[in-house]
């Protein structure tokens, strides 16, 4: 039997066999594993001020002054800025992981880092909106109308991420391509956006005129998310 073997030739490499080549996939990453983790828990602390709080979200779906009306409650306003900021990280977590922030320089970095450059372009956006409305007529503290047009964005900002988690879930229940999910994500992205710009128009016109209010809406609304546009499209 050792005869059969003697003329054999073993064809194997000489060199250690290096990785796979298979890309990263997003959940592969430590950082946005615990980011998952950290928002669900989140999520779940904050789910019975959520759901207290959604009756009034959604008036403000009907009707410009249903935000008036919220920020008129300074409870209820401070529970909207609580839920507000876990919002903020699922919307950072679904726009990463379906890469709706996606400029080129970010595929040059750590898949690490991703999560990381999605949420501080997000949060850029949002600062750079705070600083105009500082340096507007609207940065009183105490007036309920400023405060209305400063916070109106989380109404629609906690009701956007709230659609979008539940159309995650189904469409990928359906096993639904990710192009098609990132593509219906833009579009409720698109729509909320336009609401949003819409009843701050109106809430605006209750006291400005047309012109002041388009020139307003152009600097303390349109500018912040049209510099984040460029930016993902570099």
């Amino acid at each position: 039997m050792p005869d059969l073997f003697k003329d054999g030739v073993l064809n194997m490499s000489t060199e250690p066999l290096g990785p796979s080549g298979a890309p990263l996939l997003w959940g592969d990453s430590a950082v946005n594993h615990w980011a998952v983790i950290l928002a669900l828990v989140l999520f779940v602390l904050e789910l019975s001020d959520l759901i207290r709080l959604y009756p009034h979200l959604l008036r403000c779906l009907s009707r410009w002054k249903g935000n008036l009306d919220l920020e008129h409650s300074v409870s209820l306003a401070r529970t909207r800025n609580t839920i507000a900021l876990v919002t903020g990280l699922v919307c950072c977590l679904i726009a990463d992981r379906w890469e709706l922030v996606n400029p080129s320089f970010k595929m040059r970095l750590n898949p690490e880092l991703h999560l990381l450059l999605t949420s501080g372009m997000v949060a850029g956006t949002l600062i750079l909106r705070q600083l105009l409305y500082l340096a507007s007529k609207f940065r009183s503290r105490t007036s309920e109308y400023a405060q209305t047009l400063r916070h109106t964005l989380y109404n629609y900002l906690i009701l956007l991420t709230s659609v979008m988690l539940l159309t995650v879930l189904l469409l990928v229940a359906l096993r639904v391509e990710d192009s098609v999910i990132r593509m219906v994500l833009y579009v409720e992205c698109i729509v909320f956006y336009l609401v949003h710009l819409i009843y701050t128009g109106q809430i605006l016109r209750s006291r400005c005129g047309t012109l002041a209010t388009i020139l307003y809406l152009c600097a303390l609304e349109i500018l912040p998310f049209g510099i984040l546009i460029f930016a993902c499209t570099l």
